[in-house]
């Protein structure tokens, strides 16, 4: 018990000291990767334009992506698409405004599928939730990172339910085992 209260409580000093625009996925890594190999579904630089995504949040929108490409919205976005949200027509702005723009859509319970939503930083952070463990009160997030200037990652790990400021609910996936399973994920809560 006293290691799993220290664990708690180095991260949630690394989280006040971070200060990057994905501070707080800078914590949590279970996958850090300057390439695509810590997300799912095949997304990376050359399949990131195949969907809506791009459209709002590609090079030249919210956020810029610098080189490689990396940004928390575009991957966001591509997974919702991905799971089959039609286009919404137009952006929900930068990370940070996710979840006041769709705040009918925003709680704080997760489900496989949603976006965590993280409201602070320069422009704030989402990450799409890729399974749940209700035990232990954690969330295995995914998501793509933009860290300044050319810098970017693609990362995932577990952090406890209530680290984001919320979650978006557009897409849930009703099939919580199968998407783990057909997606092979490097789960451990």
């Amino acid at each position: 018990m006293a290691l799993v209260v220290t664990s708690l409580l180095a991260l949630l000093i690394s989280l006040d000291v971070a200060t990057p625009v994905s501070a707080h996925a800078a914590s949590y890594y279970a996958c850090k990767s300057a390439g695509y190999s810590c997300v799912l579904d095949g997304y990376n630089a050359t399949t990131m334009n195949n969907n809506w995504s791009a459209q709002y949040y590609g090079a030249d929108t919210k956020g810029g992506i610098g080189t490689p490409p990396h940004n928390c919205t575009l991957y966001a976005a591509w997974m919702l698409a991905h799971n089959g949200l039609a286009n919404p027509g137009h952006s929900w702005g930068y990370a940070d405004q996710w979840g006041r723009t769709l705040a009918a859509q925003t709680n704080h319970t997760p489900a496989v599928g949603s976006i965590a939503w993280y409201e602070g930083g320069a422009m704030g952070h989402v990450a799409y939730v890729a399974q749940i463990n209700w035990t232990n009160q954690t969330v295995f997030l995914v998501s793509d990172n933009y860290a300044g200037g050319v810098d970017g990652y693609t990362s995932n790990g577990w952090v406890p339910i209530n680290q984001p400021t919320g979650y978006i609910h557009l897409r849930d996936q009703p099939n919580v085992t199968a998407l783990a399973t057909r997606r092979r994920l490097p789960i451990r809560p």
